[in-house]
Parts: C-alpha cells; sequence; structure tokens
C-alpha cells in the first residue's frame, strides 16, 4: 500500500528551499481554497497578497518591501483577542507558516532581528494543513463521532494526495526541462 504522508515526506525531503518554499506557499493557496467560504474577504485578499509577494521573493533571493508591507496588512485585519489571547483569524495562520517556510531567514535579515521558533519545514507545514483540513471536514460532518473520525481521516488523505499530486505535476524533471518556476 501507498502511504502518501511518508511518500510526501521524501518527496518534499528531495526538493530544493526554493521550490519547498514555492510549494509551501501553494499548499496554503490550496486550503485557503478549500475553506474560502469561512474566510473574510479582507483577510482572503490580504492571504492572496502575501502569498503572492512571498512568491515574489522567493523569486528574488530577498524579502521585498512589497513582502514586509503585505505581512502588515496581514497582521493588521487578522489579529484577533479571544479573552487575553491573541490569534489570526481563518485562514491567516496557514498563510504565515507558509510564509515562514520560504522567507523566514529573508525576513529575518531585512528586519534585523531573529524571529522567535525554529524555522518550519514544508514538510512541517503540509502536516498541519492535512490535519487541519481533517478537522474542518470533521466539524461539518453531523453525525455520530466513527462518521466524523472517518471523515477527517478521508479529508486527510486527500489533501495529502492533492500534495503529492502538486508535486509531481510541479516539480521538474532531474536535470531540469524548462518548467522550473
Amino acid at each position: 500500500m501507498i502511504v502518501l504522508p511518508k511518500l510526501l515526506n521524501e518527496l518534499l525531503g528531495q526538493v530544493d528551499e526554493k521550490r519547498a518554499g514555492h510549494l509551501a506557499l501553494d499548499f496554503a493557496q490550496h486550503a485557503l481554497g478549500i475553506r474560502q467560504g469561512e474566510i473574510e474577504e479582507k483577510v482572503m485578499a490580504a492571504c492572496q497578497e502575501c502569498l503572492a509577494a512571498a512568491h515574489e521573493a522567493i523569486e528574488r533571493g530577498e524579502a521585498t518591501p512589497r513582502l514586509l508591507q503585505a505581512q502588515e496588512r496581514l497582521y493588521a485585519v487578522a489579529e484577533r483577542w479571544e479573552g487575553n489571547r491573541n490569534r489570526l483569524a481563518t485562514g491567516a495562520g496557514t498563510t504565515v507558516q507558509a510564509v515562514r517556510v520560504g522567507c523566514q531567514r529573508m525576513l529575518e535579515e531585512a528586519r534585523e532581528h531573529v524571529m522567535r521558533g525554529s524555522l518550519i519545514r514544508c514538510q512541517d507545514l503540509a502536516r498541519e494543513i492535512q490535519s487541519d483540513i481533517g478537522a474542518w471536514y470533521a466539524e461539518r460532518t453531523p453525525h455520530k463521532d466513527d462518521d466524523r473520525r472517518h471523515a477527517a481521516r478521508r479529508a486527510r488523505w486527500e489533501e495529502a494526495r492533492w500534495q503529492v499530486r502538486h508535486i509531481i505535476e510541479t516539480e521538474p524533471a532531474p536535470g531540469g526541462n524548462g518548467t522550473e518556476r
């Protein structure tokens, strides 16, 4: 039997840092699309802009003013307070994590300080997105717990399948074939 999460981990382990950054952004974009109806319009627009700016920054190899501004806008529209706890609106957290995968070192250099926490890998983000999508589908299953667990497992599997297909469709053949991003 093919174990998609294991295959995905192996595939992501073979891509270079630049490609992993682009893939992380693509994974976040896909997750936004799935949850589109629940994400506030202004948060979705800020997420989309941040992802586009991060793709651009990865290509240039530096944190661009556009990325820094897009991140500020995203936080401005997505920050929420629950009691005494700060959190991000639906969709924004995944976007922030994806940008960290591809741009954290650039952002650290641009801001001249180290962001707290260790570097997140694309594999970590892929698993986090699978888990989030699974939980999202389970919440929408109006049946008993077994049905919810099955819905979550199936949604995680389908997300992993999409991620594997996306890598296969976008990753160039060894030696490059002119389709690189």
